[in-house]
């Protein structure tokens, strides 16, 4: 795993003024916090690739993300359980390939039923 996820994961072209995109999953909870989503086998037994594969799906049906809140539940039934999910991109614009200031952009949101 180079170095920290397979080789294939950074294998892709970005233009030299393009963009990379983050995205990542946070959750509000039944203790009123705002937490990240822990995108892992450990966490929540789905990586960020799966949720980055089926953004369009998602970004058309928000409710595809109540597997997030069942595994949770299932998996951590002892710690404060999701009841609003948002993806969430954090974009990175590139000038001439220079990073230029990041930004956030809540692509779903969706409360848990």
């Amino acid at each position: 795993m180079f170095p920290a996820g397979p080789m294939t994961q950074y294998a892709f072209y970005v233009a030299p003024s393009g963009q990379v995109d983050s995205i990542q999953v946070y959750a509000d909870t039944t203790a009123g916090t705002h937490v990240p989503v822990h995108l892992s086998p450990s966490g929540i037994g789905v990586k960020r690739a799966d949720i980055e594969i089926q953004l369009p799906a998602i970004e058309r049906d928000p409710a595809l993300l109540r597997t997030l809140a069942v595994a949770q539940q299932r998996l951590h039934p002892d710690e404060p359980q999701y009841v609003r999910l948002y993806v969430v991109d954090t974009v990175i614009p590139l000038r001439d390939r220079v990073p230029q200031k990041s930004y956030t952009k809540v692509l779903v949101a969706w409360t848990v039923t």
